[in-house]
């Protein structure tokens, strides 16, 4: 194949490769780009051609608006009311379910397991091309409340039922909060403790038996520790110090430390920092798991924002950051949604998301520590697809210029889609010009 290798800046991110037949276009909607086939010029091309183009077509999701596109750590957040709503990746690149796998939510009757929020979750991430994690496998709260009546034997049968059928269901998801909110005054007598082993003489022993448990069903996910006020009062931080400690004496699996962050909007960056240092002494990935400001004041919440988030971002030992929430009247907390309940963006998601995009390379001690997480988003759409429905749609389609034109006007060169991330870019696949 010969191509007229010009390219023209589409839209943010975007680029088109032009070989002067009209063979595809570009449509975006809801923040998601389509490249697809035209209905005119198809014939000609030969079915091998066809075929091969079904496989290498790509479906860019989000690539307009996206702040961590392509950078070295996540920027992600939780689903909204049991769902992920349609703009979720115009904003993040990682996704956890703020309750469609917790325990309870999974298994309120005993023996009956329901898999179907877990299921919206792990079939957006697959699609979305990015990581998810499991929230929580045990929490002393939000269980069972039929798990009290049981004998320690029964408990742990019924625990490792959870954790066979979890693994069964999502063998790839990407990380795991195996316990969640143990440290002392925290979740932390839940009433299957005695069933894992207790304190022990390590004082952790059930905790890094949960650990143990959830490696042999999980060989590969990131197996985290989360909790709040880790990094907020001195002696939660101390105790979780001690548990990577112990896990490590124990060879306990734990991979990851989750820092909730709720509780931020009193704390100085250089306290933040402070503390995040003492934390990452561990030698653990450290992972902003359910970071939020919660202030009904636009201004007030910007402001804390835009001093928290570079510490949390350019710390070396920080491998992703999680919101939790970002719809005005759907967080758990009031005031803590970086978007109007209308869904237009609060001063604090507009800075957000031109930090992000404009830091994409920030100090990371764990850059392979979710491989491919970070990678920019592809996926396949058959060729032989027909052309979406433009009827009524808010489609915008762009010329190679950048023009935005209309869909019964558009005179659109065949092209190409490059991906580009600062000074390098690679050719995601390229129409064939006519002396192909």
């Amino acid at each position: 194949m010969r191509f007229n290798q010009t390219l023209h800046i589409l839209q943010s991110g975007l680029f088109g490769l032009e070989n002067g037949k009209e063979r595809f276009m570009a449509l975006t909607k809801a923040g998601v780009t389509y490249v697809i086939p035209k209905k005119t010029g198809l014939a000609g091309f030969s079915k091998s051609y066809w075929q091969t183009l079904s496989v290498a077509m790509v479906l860019c999701i989000s690539a307009q608006g996206q702040p961590a596109k392509g950078a070295n750590k996540f920027l992600g957040n939780i689903t909204t009311r049991g769902s992920v709503r349609s703009d979720f990746g115009t904003y993040w690149n990682q996704i956890t379910p703020e309750n469609e796998t917790k325990w309870e939510s999974v298994e309120r009757t005993r023996d009956q397991m329901s898999w179907n929020g877990g299921n919206a979750v792990s079939n957006y991430a697959k699609t979305a091309g990015i990581p998810w994690k499991y929230h929580t496998l045990l929490w002393g709260s939000q269980y069972p409340s039929w798990i009290s009546g049981l004998s320690a034997a029964d408990q742990l049968a019924e625990i490792e039922e959870l954790m066979d059928a979890a693994a069964k269901q999502f063998p790839d998801v990407n990380m795991i909060d195996v316990i969640n909110e143990a440290a002392p005054g925290h979740k932390d007598n839940p009433p299957w403790k005695a069933a894992l082993g207790g304190n022990g003489s390590s004082g952790y022993d059930w905790i890094l038996k949960a650990f143990v448990m959830a490696r042999q069903r999980w060989p590969k996910a990131i197996l985290t520790y989360n909790d709040y006020n880790n990094i907020e009062i001195s002696s939660t931080l101390d105790w979780t110090v001690k548990l990577a400690a112990a896990a490590k004496a124990a060879n306990a699996p734990l991979d990851a430390i989750g820092i909730q962050a709720h509780g931020l909007s009193g704390m100085s960056a250089a306290t933040l920092k402070s503390n995040l240092d003492k934390m990452a002494a561990t030698g653990l990935p450290l992972l902003i798991s359910e970071f939020d400001i919660a202030n009904n004041d636009d201004n007030a919440q910007a402001n804390k924002i835009k001093e928290l988030i570079p510490v949390m971002w350019q710390h070396p030992a920080v491998a992703g950051v999680t919101i939790w929430g970002y719809l005005n009247g759907a967080t758990w907390i009031n005031g803590s949604g970086l978007l109007n309940s209308n869904g237009t963006e609060r001063p604090s998601m507009t800075w957000l998301k031109g930090y992000v995009a404009e830091n994409l390379n920030p100090p990371n001690n764990f850059p392979n520590l979710l491989k491919g997480g970070t990678s920019p988003i592809i996926s396949a759409r058959p060729a032989s697809s027909p052309l979406l429905s433009v009827a009524n749609e808010n489609h915008r389609v762009f010329n190679l210029n950048g023009k935005a034109l209309s869909i019964t006007s558009a005179s659109l060169s065949g092209f190409g889609l490059v991906e580009k991330a600062g000074s390098h870019q690679r050719v995601l696949f390229s129409s064939p010009s006519a002396n192909r």
